[in-house]
């Protein structure tokens, strides 16, 4: 099932890292066009620049959230495997009950 899991995340990963970086590229790209075209400008190469730099920023980030993530999960699955080997490795020794060195009044008629 750990594996599925792993799979399925860096599929999505992918996913996500190509559409949050073709998107913003594709926008300033149409900006640019639509610019350029009811403007008469020559600014199309400046937006498709622009688009690079917001996807590369948006890769950055998610690549940055992704790895934050991945280490947490490392982290918290080690400390999980420590608490185990320690319950592991206490002894279940039980000791049996001591008498009491209590004397009760009726101990000492005896």
């Amino acid at each position: 099932m750990r594996h599925k899991k792993s799979v399925m995340r860096s599929f999505m990963m992918v996913t996500q890292l190509g559409l949050s970086v073709m998107v913003p590229v594709f926008v300033c790209i149409l900006a640019g066009y639509y610019l350029d075209r009811y403007a008469g400008t020559k600014l199309t190469l400046l937006f498709l620049f622009l688009g690079f730099l917001a996807g590369g920023l948006n890769a950055y980030k998610m690549a940055k959230a992704t790895l934050a993530m991945n280490e947490r999960e490392e982290r918290d699955e080690d400390q999980k495997t420590r608490m185990e080997r320690q319950k592991e490795n206490q002894p279940n020794v039980h000791k049996p009950k001591q008498p009491s060195r209590v004397k009760r009044h009726d101990d000492e008629k005896l």
